[in-house]
């Protein structure tokens, strides 16, 4: 009898070892997945892809506009490149793209505040374009890019006012920095724009390990190990890219864009972003269009939505 306890005993254990360095392998494979989400994928050719699709005139806007290629420097060390369009304007709009792609496929936006008198900067995110850091961390380092570069603007440009505007991911980065960073610094934006933002680091990757069941146990299990082994190997916390829950914090005056057809980042995460933004002079503007499509779609409403916005806080 005792000797069969002891077998089951050693059996139990060598299964618990088993699972937990299988959930540590797991953990660690899923994590680095994510950290190198775009490892053989060419974002910028995504760019123009993407552009091709919405059936913009890519060759049009550079017939129109010429940029000069910049870098500040984050205060991790990371050097951030970025397009500057410098038409002598005392207010610059520093864009921030979304997942997959790069600076470009921003550039319908860029165009619409050019032909408003804007000068704007367009950067690369981690993991995309030209950007020497190819660890994606949804805005948690990526949010160090958006107050170097704001901090560049303000310091070596000499702009008084400076505006970021994010799309998707990139207005999760934009979320997160506002979320962080000191008011009225140097580095801190005038304003900020949320267009289709991620709702959160977690929430989203559940949603995609889950097939958008975010209960389910396997999207627990994924998000769970990886979770765990990237906050001890890696120090990124996932609670630090909860952007419905962060932007408590956010003090800067923001304007949230919601796409009312989004499969994406759905309308209702939208609404709680809005609903948690802790700053007073905030605002809400939906539009009939899919995932940050509004700019395609209605530009000359979207950008009355913006400027009213703007407007309306004196910039």
């Amino acid at each position: 009898m005792k000797k069969a306890v002891k077998i089951l005993a050693i059996t139990a254990g060598v299964i618990v070892f088993l699972g937990a360095a299988g959930s540590v392998g797991m953990g660690g494979y899923v994590a680095d997945r994510i950290l190198h989400q775009n490892d053989g994928k060419d974002t910028q050719d995504n760019s123009v892809k993407q552009l091709e699709l919405w059936g913009y005139d890519l060759e049009s806007f550079y017939g129109n506009y010429e940029g000069t290629d910049i870098s500040a420097t984050a205060m991790d060390g990371n050097e951030v490149p970025a397009t500057y369009f410098d038409y002598d304007s005392d207010r610059c709009v520093i864009l921030v793209h979304g997942a997959g792609g790069d600076r470009v496929c921003i550039y319908p936006l860029a165009e619409e505040y050019l032909e408003r008198g804007y000068d704007v900067i367009s950067i690369d995110q981690r993991g995309c374009g030209t950007n020497p850091d190819d660890r994606v961390t949804f805005g948690i380092n990526e949010s160090l890019d958006v107050e170097a570069m704001v901090e560049y603007a303000r310091d070596e440009l000499m702009y008084e006012t400076v505006i970021v505007h994010g799309q998707s991911m990139g207005a999760q980065t934009v979320a997160v920095y506002a979320s962080n960073v000191e008011e009225e610094s140097s580095d801190a934006a005038d304003a900020v724009i949320l267009d289709s933002p991620v709702p959160g680091m977690e929430l989203v990757l559940k949603e995609m390990f889950g097939d958008g069941d975010t209960d389910s146990f396997i999207a627990n299990y994924l998000t769970g190990t990886s979770k765990i082994f990237m906050d001890l190997i890696y120090g990124i916390d996932y609670d630090d890219a909860d952007t419905i829950n962060i932007v408590v914090s956010d003090n800067i005056p923001t304007l949230v864009i919601c796409s009312d057809r989004d499969e994406v980042c759905l309308p209702d995460q939208v609404q709680m972003i809005y609903d948690n933004i802790s700053c007073e002079d905030k605002m809400i503007i939906h539009f009939d269009s899919a995932h940050i499509e509004g700019i395609i779609d209605h530009p000359e409403e979207y950008m009355n939505g913006v400027e009213g916005f703007l407007n309306g806080l004196g910039i």
